[in-house]
């Protein structure tokens, strides 16, 4: 009888590679069978379906994004399901966190239901579903909990005019509402997160601007001060204190803000803190020939505060990044040329957080490990869904990027995915040093240098 090692076979091996995890980098092969990692060592002895040569490549945990806007089935003409996931694909992005705004919002387990059955048939990648929490919907937040949502989102400002609907179940405008709101949702055990601005504040700024006859850009960035951002903040702290709840505070936009979180973490404030690249990686000196292009809420602050927000990633103030990616029609966004309070904040991002900050780790702001803990790590811990998902580890998703760090490449809107391209004026013609080079979901290769190799409808719902 013959002897020997018994030779496992997988469907995917990842070769010689340097993989990256949020504490350290390490020589390695990665081996998949069934959609999961059943191994991770150099040299393992397998046979495998498919062999990726990663010789002079990183192999680094796919994306968890923690702030995604496709809202399918509304406003289709922006962005479906299937153009937005395979945009998040070909970003890196294996499971994206989809925020609640659509038409209508998902505030209720009847809407989800419809919503999951909506964007189910399109998926190229993972995904998993926010609730909305308002003043106007508190009794449907507990049966949201319970449907498989990983957490809940509240805005403090009231809806945009002529998008309330959107906002259905998603504002909480009074002190006590969101109070009702964070004793609520404490109850599910679920995190809360706050799009932090002021409505009195940015609500008496827009009036006084409008007054001025300003609306141009640079009006918009005037009317929502970074106080806005603290003063909101500030209140929602003492209420998620005092009711237990898991506060997130979503996108901060500057090293101010950052600052006062981080000193309430010091004062004993549990919260976690997200920001986005618009805000490291563009400041007020870039915006003027974007225009309406660059309206984001809360907008895009000056140097100063970018460098403070640098510093936050640094001494690990931020728990987490997400896109933010919100795409539009250019038709909608070109009517700010002439009158910027007429246009909808928001910009596509899914494509490039991922170029962005591998350009950053090659110009020395961050490591390849501070990365994967920004983009991967961070947001799954915070949602419930590490360590299935977020991490190189056996018996996780098999979530995998390959990168390559010396590869020089340009961000290009004509070569994007989203339907949302010819909007996605940020970063447009930027060069970058540092590449994807192939995109895993739960095993199956679904981008491949350039090309979107996935199976419609093959993403799924994580939940908790």
């Amino acid at each position: 009888m013959q002897r020997g090692r018994v030779i496992m076979v997988v469907d995917l091996l990842i070769r010689g590679g340097v993989v990256v995890d949020s504490e350290k980098e390490y020589r390695a092969d990665v081996a998949i069978k069934d959609g999961r990692i059943v191994g991770i060592a150099d040299g393992i002895p397998v046979q495998a379906d498919r062999v990726v040569d990663a010789s002079n490549r990183y192999v680094i945990p796919g994306l968890v994004d923690s702030h995604v806007h496709i809202r399918y089935p509304g406003n289709p003409d922006r962005e479906d399901f299937a153009t937005g996931t395979r945009a998040a694909a070909a970003g890196g992005v294996t499971t994206i966190i989809e925020h609640p705004i659509s038409v209508p919002a998902v505030s209720s387990a009847e809407i989800l239901k419809a919503r999951r059955e909506a964007c189910a048939p399109g998926a190229y990648v993972d995904y998993a579903f926010l609730g909305a929490a308002g003043e106007d919907n508190l009794e449907d937040i507990p049966e949201l909990a319970r449907s498989g949502v990983v957490g809940f989102k509240t805005f403090l400002h009231a809806a945009p005019p002529g998008r309330e609907r959107e906002f259905e179940g998603l504002t909480a405008t009074t002190d006590g509402g969101l109070y009702e709101v964070m004793k609520t949702v404490a109850s599910t055990d679920l995190p809360e997160i706050i799009h932090a601005e002021s409505d009195s504040i940015v609500n008496y700024y827009i009036e006084r601007m409008k007054a001025e006859g300003r609306g141009d850009i640079f009006a918009h960035l005037d009317s929502r001060p970074v106080i806005s951002e603290i003063v909101s903040a500030a209140g929602a702290l003492e209420m998620a204190r005092d009711a237990g709840t898991r506060l997130i505070v979503a996108h901060i936009s500057g090293g101010s803000v950052a600052e006062y979180l981080a000193d309430a973490r010091l004062r004993g404030y549990e919260v976690t803190v997200e920001t986005c690249p618009h805000y490291l990686f563009l400041s007020r000196d870039d915006v003027e020939p974007l225009g309406p292009f660059a309206k984001i809420n809360p907008p895009i602050r000056p140097q100063s505060e970018v460098e403070g927000l640098w510093e936050a990633i640094g001494d690990g103030t931020i728990d987490f990044v997400g896109s933010d990616h919100g795409p539009f029609l250019v038709s909608e966004k070109e009517a700010g040329w002439e009158d910027m309070w007429t246009c909808p904040a928001g910009a596509v991002g899914l494509e490039t957080t991922l170029p962005l900050f591998l350009d950053a780790v090659n110009a020395g702001r961050l490591t390849l490990s501070e990365m994967v803990w920004l983009l991967s790590e961070g947001a799954a811990r915070e949602f419930g869904l590490w360590p299935r998902k977020g991490c190189l580890a056996p018996g996780a998703d098999a979530d995998v990027l390959v990168v390559n760090m010396d590869r020089d490449d340009k961000i290009d809107r004509e070569t994007m995915f989203t339907k949302a391209a010819d909007a996605a004026r940020l970063y447009d013609g930027r060069s970058v040093v540092g590449t994807l080079e192939l995109t895993v979901v739960r095993g199956e290769v679904v981008y491949d240098d350039g090309n979107i190799v996935g199976t419609e409808g093959f993403g799924r719902m994580v939940t908790p």
